[in-house]
């Protein structure tokens, strides 16, 4: 996901111009998302120059000067597409904390259990400070919000069981043998005679 498909869905809606997409932006996906308007600016930019928003002086609402932005048919297209695709969680395979532990058992200079233990207490720490943010909260008005936090939340929680799953199996990953490296030959491939 990206900025352009926020701002995609967001003048689905209406039209608006960029200062006021970083207001709603903040408001509906919270602290996380926050962005400088630099960045909405340039967004803003690759969205027209690919034909995705027009700007439009049709609103008569807003300020002078105020560039406001209208989804185009081809950016109504596009976020159809976006809301169609699923949402891999591929990048969870090239998990930093993953590659540590695995490097450790190898004989990095700190031992997998210690990893273990540092990892856990910071994402506790975390938890705690997440649970504290959802508790204050308004279950109502805040509710995309707190789903955000929950699903925060849910992810922590999955990332301990993780650990304690890690920590369960220490004495077995240590008698894995040391991965070798697969022999390869080199230079060209033999060249084969093709019959004719």
């Amino acid at each position: 996901m990206t900025v352009k498909d926020i701002f995609l869905g967001l003048l689905l809606n209406r039209p608006a111009h960029g200062y006021e997409l970083l207001g709603l932006m903040e408001a509906v996906l919270g602290d996380p998302w926050v962005i400088n308007s630099g960045q909405a600016y340039s967004t803003l930019s690759r969205l027209e120059r690919d034909g995705l928003v027009v700007p439009t002086t049709s609103v008569k609402s807003y300020e002078p000067g105020r560039t406001v932005y209208k989804l185009t048919k081809k950016g109504r297209a596009e976020l159809r597409g976006w809301y169609a695709r699923p949402v891999s969680r591929a990048d969870r395979l090239r998990d930093e904390l993953h590659v540590k532990l695995v490097l450790s058992l190898l004989g990095g200079p700190v031992s997998p259990a210690e990893i273990i233990r540092e990892q856990r207490r910071y994402l506790l720490a975390e938890m705690h400070g997440l649970t504290r943010t959802r508790g204050l909260a308004d279950p109502i008005d805040d509710l995309p919000w707190v789903l955000f936090l929950e699903n925060a939340i849910a992810h922590l929680e999955a990332d301990l069981r993780w650990l304690d799953t890690c920590e369960s199996r220490l004495d077995d990953l240590k008698r894995i043998p040391h991965p070798r490296r697969p022999s390869r030959g080199r230079g060209r491939p033999p060249r084969q005679d093709v019959a004719e």
